[in-house]
């Protein structure tokens, strides 16, 4: 992923944390996990940010939505990941463009269903292209 397609999905992404008006940390990573482009919206709290790059790197990491993966991932295995940038939680999906996963986008900041609507509105931007 390139800087250009992280803007696109950072743009309306961040339209739609303004839109719900909820504190935002939004992190968009490469399919490696590796930090593209990162916000904070509306007064996040600083810790979230290391929460939603830990969402969006799972996300990378699986190709999955990481409600999905706080669904399926045992405690020890959560554990485990959580020490390697891993956050299974609610508010990250994968970012899909023409040849497939391509990185993710986390979100923390507000409610798990908020943080997921964030980043499907920026993941969004991508697979409508």
């Amino acid at each position: 992923m390139n800087k250009d397609t992280a803007r696109r999905v950072m743009l309306a992404a961040g339209a739609k944390a303004t839109e719900v008006g909820k504190p935002a940390s939004i992190a968009i990573v490469d399919i490696a996990g590796c930090m593209v482009l990162f916000e904070r919206f509306n007064n996040a709290s600083s810790w979230t940010a290391l929460i939603a790059e830990g969402k969006a790197t799972g996300s990378a990491f699986t190709g999955r939505d990481s409600a999905r993966l706080a669904e399926s991932t045992s405690t020890r295995l959560a554990e485990m990941l959580a020490g390697r940038r891993f956050v299974p939680a609610q508010g990250a999906v994968p970012i899909v463009d023409g040849s497939g996963v391509i990185g993710g986008i986390g979100v923390s900041g507000s409610s798990p269903q908020e943080d997921e609507d964030i980043a499907r509105a920026g993941a969004a931007a991508i697979a409508l292209s």
